[in-house]
């Protein structure tokens, strides 16, 4: 288990454990205390995915996602005149996001190493794909295959790499919400999966299917975050 990974896990275990234990302790009246916001909200959702990537060295991912968690909780701090004031300034929010994507545009290790895009299309090493409301039906035939970032608002993806050839250290980012991704892989890769899902899911076609000899040479790492879609995995 890579170092991030390791750190994302103990970060969500000492969490839990915590969190579960104050709780617990709040319900048999042994502390008494009110929280100054609702924590039980779809606000959760982004403050987590942010947080996660945080813990995994996504830096944009999880400014993004905090950053919106954020912006959402303020009102609750706020009187009844101060809450009309500041939703008039949600353009900011706009701005703010145009101005970290310009910053990862010029500053592209401030993510990941910078990567290089090659224009044979299908045949590239390297996938970048984004879907709102639409999709991806694309056939890979790369013989060094890096990975890369696809993301799926209200859409999906499908994606073949059966005739595809791993490059060392592979790594495919993905960020589904509402949405769905079918990647159909060799029979033999051996695919690292460190997903989270919410509300989501992930499915492994290797696990029906016992008889398929994993090499573990062949390495595709899968990562990201699924909210409220799913990933199949469909082994040729």
């Amino acid at each position: 288990m890579k170092k991030d990974n390791k750190n994302s896990v103990l970060f969500w275990a000492t969490f839990l454990v915590t969190a579960g234990g104050i709780f617990l302790l709040k319900n048999f009246g042994l502390l008494d205390f009110n929280f100054p916001v609702k924590i039980f909200t779809w606000r959760l959702i982004p403050l987590i995915i942010g947080i996660n990537a945080f813990l995994k060295g996504k830096n944009f991912e999880g400014i993004i996602g905090v950053g919106i968690a954020v912006v959402f909780f303020i009102p609750d701090f706020l009187n009844k005149a101060q809450t009309v004031t500041y939703f008039k300034l949600w353009p900011l929010l706009l701005v703010g996001i145009g101005g970290m994507i310009l910053f990862k545009y010029f500053n592209p290790k401030f993510d990941k190493p910078k990567r290089i895009f090659r224009p044979e299309g299908d045949e590239s090493d390297y996938i970048n794909e984004s879907n709102i409301m639409g999709g991806t039906n694309k056939k890979i035939f790369s013989k060094h295959f890096e990975g890369g970032q696809l993301n799926c608002v209200m859409g999906g993806a499908q994606i073949d790499l059966t005739e595809a050839q791993l490059a060392e250290g592979a790594v495919l980012n993905v960020f589904l919400l509402m949405g769905g991704l079918e990647l159909k892989v060799p029979k033999e890769w051996n695919v690292q999966i460190d997903v989270l899902p919410i509300m989501g899911g992930v499915d492994d076609q290797i696990t029906k299917f016992p008889e398929f000899v994993v090499n573990q040479e062949k390495k595709l790492f899968l990562t990201g975050n699924v909210v409220m879609g799913g990933v199949e995995i469909k082994r040729f």
